[in-house]
């Protein structure tokens, strides 16, 4: 049974984009540090910590940046969805 009400609440779509731009903000400090750690003052030498920090520059950075561009493409998703709600409600 319907109650008439179809679509998404705008505030809520903004609240949870905000949360996700939130989530990326925290996400790129994190692996801002971590770089910076791993490949800055972190004393480790030898083969392990060469293959590590090959694979912490090759692969796991950056898919923690394709992570944290996934999260603000889903914000601006959802903000853009949030105004064509209200334009469609009005």
């Amino acid at each position: 049974m319907s109650n008439g009400l179809q679509g998404a609440n705008p505030e809520e779509l903004r609240n949870f984009a905000r949360e996700l731009e939130q989530a990326q903000s925290i996400l790129l400090h994190t692996k801002s540090e971590l770089s910076q750690r791993i490949l800055g003052n972190l004393r480790w030498e030898g083969p392990d910590a060469f293959v590590f920090k090959h694979a912490w520059t090759s692969s796991y950075a950056p898919v923690i940046s394709q992570t944290a561009a996934l999260l603000a493409d889903t914000a601006r998703l959802l903000q853009a969805q949030a105004a064509e709600q209200e334009s469609a409600s009005a």
